[in-house]
């Protein structure tokens, strides 16, 4: 297949469900389970109101181990692993005790400055980090295996069914009169080469255009079941309200998010944008803005227990946070905890990173 044939098949694909999603924004359709977003949102809720338990883990401070602003955190056997933004990952026990660095700074082999997603491979035990156009991979001792660029930016990645997966794509491809900002989520083999895509987005636009969320949690996994959400967080004339199961090489439509009007403003651009769709075992989680203010919804899904939040759960009367996933399957999710002195003198901590169980 010539290159040019190859991207004449991606924009149609993209092209056609594109128009799936649009339609999907109003149906209610059998099979897919419905959640109401109220506009009203309540400004104060105690995140011991809804959690079984909750685990505060305090992370060694040190030179080496100083934390700036916490982008993700995963759990193996008995190690933590913490995403300081940009982009290093630090590596620390159980007690919070600073263990390594996995990579360095830099821009040769095995180095980088920036990342947007890493995961681990449980089977394998080999770490995945995903930055700019390439992908790079180390065993957990911190030792440099392999990397490869791709053709596109990597948003995103996770092990689905024993296979890495990409979630990739470009911002402004010209495309005659128009830009069009393309995402996929691809399949790689153990060789880091591609073996399947599905399209994601297909978007249009009269300017170059994009957007970027330092907390990207766009695929859920709840024992062998995956779900995924790609947002775009750019001015658009639909409402993406709809969570994916991922069954092989097909997107089904499983959850639709209901919310309340009005959905879009005079110049027919949404005033809702969905940052992340979580779903755990139990629970559903949404992260979004309505016109321009923050807010967290939190749905049960087997009672009828619901809560929509202004910025997120109060902790100790102090401050709000949102939840991110750790152990789905579980549902556990974690937070970050910032430490407040009014010594002056006293050495600023790391702060915690608050497990909670719902």
């Amino acid at each position: 297949m010539t290159k040019r044939s190859k991207s004449f098949y991606l924009i149609s694909s993209l092209k056609f469900l594109l128009l799936f999603l649009a339609g999907c924004s109003s149906s209610n359709d059998k099979g897919i389970t419905s959640f109401v977003v109220p506009k009203e949102v309540n400004a104060e809720f105690q995140l011991s109101e809804i959690a079984k338990s909750v685990e505060y883990l305090s992370l060694e401070t040190s030179e080496a181990s100083y934390l700036s602003l916490i982008q993700d955190v995963k759990s193996f056997k008995d190690r933590i692993y913490v995403v300081d933004f940009p982009g290093r990952i630090l590596v620390f026990d159980k007690a919070g005790k600073f263990i390594q660095q996995i990579g360095t700074e830099g821009e040769g082999p095995g180095e980088f400055y920036n990342l947007s997603s890493f995961t681990i491979d449980e089977d394998s035990e080999i770490l995945y980090v995903a930055t700019g156009r390439r992908l790079i991979s180390y065993t957990l001792n911190n030792e440099y295996l392999a990397e490869k660029k791709f053709p596109f930016i990597i948003d995103y990645i996770e092990i689905i069914d024993k296979k890495l997966n990409l979630v990739a794509g470009e911002d402004g491809v010209k495309s005659g009169n128009k830009f069009v900002n393309l995402r996929s989520l691809f399949k790689v083999d153990s060789g880091l080469d591609i073996v399947d895509s599905i399209p994601l987005i297909y978007r249009e636009m009269d300017e170059q255009t994009g957007a970027n969320y330092p907390y990207k949690n766009f695929i859920s996994t709840i024992e062998d079941e995956n779900f995924i959400y790609t947002p775009v967080l750019t001015d658009e004339s639909i409402i993406r309200d709809t969570l994916f199961k991922i069954d092989d090489l097909a997107l089904k439509p499983s959850i639709k998010l209901d919310f309340a009007p009005p959905l879009f403003n005079e110049d027919g651009n949404k005033l809702i944008l969905i940052k992340n769709v979580i779903l755990s075992k139990n629970f559903l989680i949404c992260e979004y803005n309505r016109e321009g203010s923050s807010a967290l919804y939190i749905g049960a899904r087997n009672t009828d227990f619901s809560i929509n939040l202004k910025e997120g759960l109060l902790i100790e009367d102090e401050e709000s946070v949102m939840l991110r996933p750790f152990d789905l399957s579980s549902d556990q999710f974690y937070f970050v905890k910032t430490y407040n002195f009014t010594d002056a003198s006293e050495e600023e901590l790391n702060p915690m990173i608050g497990i909670v169980t719902l």
